[in-house]
């Protein structure tokens, strides 16, 4: 179940950032094994029915007042009389309500608090990897851009992680401007053109260019490292099968040399460009208002939805926010800056 309470098998998911606490999370979300009262959420039913009332009014047949009824009388730990009309509907939507608390949050009714991903400050603790899907403009380099700015931002010196970002627009793209440009970031960010254009212009063939200005570089800047594969496929094509080794090699040794590696691709039906990645990946970041088929087939292929849970879930989280977060590893979840269900 999802708990605020940090216990002994607790694995964290994500933080809750705002509020009055400044830098780091004001709370974390938990997932646990524990099913202790002690430990479980405890939250109104209207916030936690929130977005489920239309479906649950459709249900039963009720009309704004029976579900404002029903919610009161579960907040009051009442029960309906034997002849109450509500009786039947008020014990199913308990029911829904007790399941929805141990495996959704909602965050939508505060708006100074927000679900944020985020590398971990300590430089000891493994980032895990993530791969960022969308199409030209679906904003998933801007999205990489502004978690590492709150990165460098909220992490002091000496904790820093290096960022080697590998692209064939690093030298063209305006969304790379503020950690490319910035004089305060020049010693942590390392970009490298992959580029047909600066291959041609550095004057070597595809195995030497890729052994000196990326294997090389990526060995000198040594271990704990965030390493970002932005469209590599769109690079020079002698790189491509280079490339492709070696992302796919560090997926799997990741962990081991303490690597965040992050991958920015069009789509995840990309062959073994992407293939290893959503085996090994933690995070798969999804933009659902501008590609909702595209994540109902990742959701039927990969986790196991419906069809129809696939769309509804798709729309829910459209509707809230522009990114949505499925976390692969255990325990598996989605979640965007308000919502967070478990599957």
């Amino acid at each position: 179940m999802l708990t605020l309470v940090k216990t002994a098998d607790a694995v964290p998911i994500v933080g809750i950032y705002g509020g009055k606490k400044k830098g780091g999370p004001s709370a974390t979300v938990y997932f646990t094994h524990e099913m202790s009262e002690d430990n479980q959420n405890v939250a109104s039913a209207q916030g936690v029915l929130h977005l489920h009332k239309s479906e649950l009014k459709k249900e039963h047949r009720l009309n704004d007042g029976d579900f404002a009824e029903i919610c009161r009388m579960i907040d009051a730990q009442e029960e309906p009389s034997g002849s109450d009309g509500l009786k039947t509907a008020f014990w199913s939507v308990l029911d829904r309500y007790d399941e929805l608390l141990q495996r959704e949050m909602y965050l939508g009714d505060d708006e100074s608090a927000r679900f944020e991903i985020n590398l971990p400050r300590n430089r000891e603790v493994w980032p895990g990897t993530m791969t960022c899907i969308a199409s030209s403009g679906g904003g998933k380099t801007h999205f990489i851009v502004q978690m590492l700015l709150r990165y460098y931002r909220g992490t002091s010196m000496h904790q820093r992680r290096p960022t080697i970002w590998i692209s064939p627009e690093i030298t063209i793209d305006k969304t790379l401007k503020p950690l490319r440009d910035n004089d305060r970031l020049r010693m942590f960010f390392h970009g490298i053109d992959i580029s047909e254009q600066n291959l041609r212009k550095k004057g070597m063939d595809a195995a030497s260019f890729f052994q000196k200005e990326i294997v090389e570089k990526i060995e000198s800047i040594g271990e704990n490292a965030i390493i970002v594969y932005d469209d590599f496929p769109d690079g020079a094509r002698a790189l491509y099968p280079l490339l492709e080794r070696q992302y796919n090699s560090q997926l799997r040794v990741a962990r081991h040399r303490n690597q965040c590696i992050i991958s920015l691709i069009h789509t995840y039906a990309h062959g073994k460009a992407s293939s290893q990645a959503l085996q090994s990946n933690k995070t798969v970041i999804f933009f659902p208002r501008s590609q909702q088929s595209r994540c109902v087939q990742f959701m039927r292929d990969y986790l196991q939805l419906q069809t129809s849970a696939a769309k509804a879930m798709v729309r829910r989280f459209a509707a809230l926010d522009r990114f949505m977060a499925i976390q692969m590893h255990s325990p598996v979840c989605i979640y965007n800056s308000s919502y967070l269900v478990l599957l």
